[in-house]
């Protein structure tokens, strides 16, 4: 193939891109505006159920955390395959890995399930919300396997480029969610357990409609039966070495948002609800780019395993772009009408006016920051998860906490500087990914590898 790329190329590049992106952004979009939805649902309730739902969450966020990056780790194995062409590897792995995540999953369930006090008394002390939150677990706990296949099937789907099917699931989910929620809540009176058995429901159809889905897709049908049964480890092992690093960035995301919360507070609470709010606002502008990630793993992992290496920067370079120009427009809104955002959330002046001050600085940074989704799914792509994790922690172990907490506790300086130290740790770790890319020559890895397959046949 030549090293050269047509503008007829680019043009169907960027339609490809588009075509992976854009249900990826629409899920977002759905699954923001029913998660208000189910929020308002529940927050209609005692605050007895607000606060067993709440601290049950918390539960339930690591435990999506965890299966979430193990949904990543085994799309970073299935894409290499799938450019490969080797789609009877794909599906025998997909068996082998869900049969380890939910053999790990049931044993999460029958700790959660019998022994649950040690873990919701950390968050509590409360005899009457230690009671409601076991209770509303239990219930939950029986969708977990379901939620579990949710991830392995969008993993599966992301892989062979399809996130059409993931975005129409996802939607039912949560229609089910939002449906049933109302019915068992309002109408049959079940309170926070009815709450429990909506997400249940949703989960069971998110999780049955997508093992059926990926059953009738055409690249995998006519492959015929392959067993469950674990024949071989290794896609376990290279699933679980890839997805490690990914849940320990989202741990230090988890740990910070702990740390920074104390800090922004010495503040006041006005300030931390405003950079809550703000927060909320900003959100908004990051639902258009969330597919980047995606896009670009799967992509990278298509080329990579064409060995096309034009192909491969070519997606990139395009990715880059489109990613660039969307958080422009972001940038700009969030810039030049940061208190129409600010209007959105709160009618407070106050917090209006810390919010704002927010908005604007990150509206500043808010290209550097989002194409960071890029040139980490390349690197997904690519089986580098441990450099993304290296410097998302250095980003906030090393800036962002250390200066904040000078900052507030030691040096005593205004707010907009947690805000400033904020963006420039987001800058920081922009650099440091397009400096580690260019320094591991990443654009042209098809070309490096393919001299070192030449090498070592030579010797």
């Amino acid at each position: 193939m030549s090293n050269t790329v047509t503008t007829l190329d680019k043009k169907a590049i960027r339609k490809e891109i588009l075509v992976l992106i854009v249900p990826i952004i629409l899920e977002g979009i759905f699954g923001y505006l029913a998660g208000i939805v189910s929020s308002a649902l529940v927050g209609r309730l005692s605050a007895l159920a607000i606060s067993s739902q709440g601290v049950v969450f918390r539960i339930t966020d690591l435990l999506a955390v965890f299966w979430g990056s193990i949904r990543i780790g085994a799309m970073v194995y299935f894409v290499k395959l799938y450019g490969e062409g080797k789609y009877r590897e794909i599906i025998q792995a997909f068996k082998n890995i869900c049969t380890v995540t939910l053999g790990i999953g049931f044993i999460c369930m029958a700790v959660l399930v019998f022994f649950p006090m040690p873990i919701l008394s950390f968050f509590t002390k409360d005899a009457e919300i230690l009671a409601s939150a076991r209770t509303y677990m239990n219930i939950v706990m029986v969708g977990l396997p379901f939620f579990i296949m949710m991830k392995m099937n969008a993993s599966l789907f992301y892989s062979v480029g399809d996130t059409k099917t993931p975005m129409y699931i996802q939607i039912a989910v949560n229609i089910v969610n939002i449906v049933l929620g109302y019915l068992f809540i309002f109408v049959l009176n079940w309170d926070l357990i009815g709450a429990g058995w909506a997400t249940v429901s949703s989960q069971i159809v998110g999780g049955v409609s997508g093992l059926y889905m990926l059953s009738r897709k055409p690249v995998f049908k006519k492959i015929g039966i392959t067993s469950w049964k674990i024949e071989n480890t290794e896609p376990i092992k290279v699933t679980f070495k890839k997805a490690i690093p990914i849940a320990l960035e989202s741990g230090f995301w988890q740990m910070s948002a702990i740390v920074m919360t104390k800090v922004i507070l010495v503040f006041g609470t006005d300030a931390y609800a405003g950079y809550s709010l703000a927060s909320s606002a900003e959100t908004l502008t990051e639902l258009p780019v969330i597919g980047f990630t995606v896009a670009a793993t799967t992509l990278a992992g298509k080329a990579l395993g064409e060995k096309n290496g034009p192909l491969f920067r070519e997606y990139y370079r395009q990715q880059m772009w489109m990613n660039s120009i969307i958080s422009g427009i972001g940038s700009a809104v969030m810039i030049f009408l940061p208190g129409v955002f600010m209007s959105i959330v709160t009618d407070n002046p106050a917090l209006k006016e810390i919010g704002t001050v927010y908005l604007i600085i990150m509206g500043l940074i808010l290209i550097p920051q989002n194409v960071q989704r890029t040139q980490k799914g390349m690197l997904y792509g690519l089986g580098n998860t441990k450099v993304p994790m290296y410097i998302s922690g250095f980003g906030i172990w090393i800036i962002r906490i250390p200066l904040a907490s000078l900052a507030a506790w030691v040096f005593h300086w205004p707010l907009v500087t947690i805000w400033i130290i904020i963006a420039a740790d987001q800058v920081i770790r922009y650099l440091l990914m397009h400096f580690y890319i260019k320094h591991i020559n990443a654009l042209y890895c098809v070309e490096e590898q393919e001299k070192k397959e030449l090498e070592a046949s030579k010797a």
